[in-house]
């Protein structure tokens, strides 16, 4: 158990807050998708920034949450639970029970700084006992504990609000609490938790239309990466393979083409994607349309300047900024911002809490990047690599 005696933010190499997320406690896929990216945009400044994300889902649908969460937040450590619905109640206590053991397991391990759950019931009262108690035989001067409560996650239980002290609880729909004391086990009294900065950056992606954004990554990715004209399944699983090799179905040909059929079809089909041929071998066709569909939209309207009166800087100077800035060939989301934030200070990416930047840089500059050479190096976490070519085509003139 890492101990931080100051209440600070943990150091770069320390492990981080732990956020775990029963989503069968919240109205659906796309309101989970929503509250987790809350927050991790959100993230209160005091305490130590998130480093990893448990989630526990429908076993049918673990590999999907899996693809969402490891493309939306790429540099944090992902966990997928999938949890057997033999019946509802039972399929909510095991949910409980995996969360519980997996925190406790994590905390004590030293896997993790601190321990947050998103809950709006009584369920999680027996794991805050347990990380008081181990905080305590730690000698921790603070509780390394967060109960998140989500809007639209149920009634808040009567026993959080009569039990659980409101400095170890975030509601998402409110301010953080004023200044206050602090949650301590000792005597030292750290600063409480301030209100979190929410720099203008996109949120990270949530359901769109109501599919998985997983499907919906994999679709875009076929039309993008496939010629216009025909394609069958072994072309599709290269593409996935080479995207995706950790996907389950990956390397299995018969069980990515019934994916492929019952998952991803119907995304590619609204894009303008064909099946000429239905019965095996199935054939599928790419069309211009289907091309025309991913096409980059128009950037929205936004100001032409910044707060310092200062133009404001369009994707291709930001990605020229981050080439021109970075020192080592192999870098880190957090490189990229520190390159931004010594060229473009006032722009709000360069203020931006470090897990928000990775989604915006991932959804925003990175694509673009990519089109000029800049490759992946690592996957988890995952590091890109710019290479000389890449690094003279964004910073040539014009």
């Amino acid at each position: 158990m890492t101990t931080h005696s100051n209440g600070s933010h943990s150091t770069p190499t320390s492990p981080g807050s732990a956020v775990y997320v029963d989503t069968e406690n919240l109205r659906d896929n796309t309101h989970a998708q929503q509250v987790i990216a809350q927050t991790v945009a959100a993230w209160p400044p005091d305490h130590p920034p998130v480093g990893a994300l448990s989630l526990y889902v429908r076993a049918d649908k673990e590999e999907l949450w899996r693809l969402w969460a490891e493309e939306s937040y790429p540099d944090l450590r992902i966990r997928v639970r999938g949890v057997q619905h033999f019946s509802k109640t039972a399929a909510k206590n095991s949910a409980d029970l995996a969360i519980t053991a997996d925190a406790i397991a994590d905390l004590a391990t030293g896997q993790t700084a601190a321990v947050a759950v998103i809950s709006n019931d009584s369920d999680f009262g027996a794991l805050f006992v347990k990380v008081r108690e181990l905080a305590r035989s730690a000698h921790l001067e603070r509780i390394p504990f967060l109960w998140i409560i989500a809007e639209g996650g149920g009634a808040l239980s009567p026993e959080i609000a009569q039990f659980i002290p409101e400095r170890f609880r975030w509601n998402l729909s409110a301010p953080l609490p004023a200044p206050g004391p602090a949650p301590t086990v000792g005597k030292a009294t750290p600063k409480s938790l301030p209100a979190a900065t929410k720099p203008a950056l996109p949120a990270a992606p949530v359901a769109n239309d109501g599919a998985d954004d997983g499907n919906e990554a994999i679709a875009q990715e076929l039309i993008r990466r496939l010629p216009v004209g025909n394609f069958k399944v072994a072309e599709a699983q290269k593409v996935i393979q080479k995207r995706w090799p950790k996907l389950s179905v990956a390397g299995d040909t018969a069980k990515l083409g019934q994916f492929l059929l019952n998952e991803v079809w119907p995304l590619l089909q609204k894009r303008g994607v064909t099946m000429p041929r239905k019965s095996s071998p199935r054939t599928y066709e790419i069309t211009q349309a289907a091309k025309n569909s991913i096409a980059a939209p128009a950037e929205p309207a936004r100001q032409d300047k910044t707060a310092n009166g200062a133009a404001e800087p369009t994707p291709a100077q930001l990605a020229a900024a981050v080439a021109g800035g970075i020192t080592s060939d192999i870098f880190s989301a957090s490189d990229a911002q520190a390159a931004i934030k010594a060229r473009w200070p006032e722009h709000p990416a360069a203020a931006a809490i470090p897990q928000r930047f990775g989604v915006w840089f991932k959804n925003h500059l990175w694509p673009l990047m990519e089109q000029h050479g800049v490759a992946i190096a690592k996957e988890k976490p995952r590091r890109y690599e710019m290479t000389p070519d890449a690094r003279h085509r964004l910073t040539a003139p014009g």
